[in-house]
């Protein structure tokens, strides 16, 4: 699992740009956390109260139902989602996942 102590730092990030049309429901923050995944690990990106978005050296496909577990200061968030988006970055898998549930555990 994780270390304890670990503390994410969270920006508001701007919202579109090039052109594109925002279809995020909730405001985003810039947060990097660990993400504890069946197949291995990652970092968020940003975060948002209906969805995520995290590097990770796993693949995944759009539609597939995954859990993650997201470790704060005392908690552990563990939540349901399903991939929307995956991005090819420099040896790793940028991922965007819609948020199905979650909860504090």
């Amino acid at each position: 699992m994780f270390s304890p102590g670990i503390i994410g730092t969270v920006h508001r990030t701007v919202g579109g740009g090039g052109g594109l049309e925002e279809r995020r429901i909730g405001e985003r923050f810039k947060l990097a956390l660990p993400v504890q995944l069946k197949n291995g690990t990652g970092t968020t990106c940003d975060i948002s109260t209906s969805g995520i978005f995290f590097e990770t050296e796993s693949a995944y496909a759009i539609g597939d139902m995954i859990r993650l577990f997201l470790n704060f200061e005392d908690e552990t968030l563990q939540c349901e989602a399903r991939v929307v988006r995956v991005e090819q970055l420099d040896g790793q898998f940028g991922v965007a996942v819609e948020l199905k549930s979650y909860v504090f555990c």
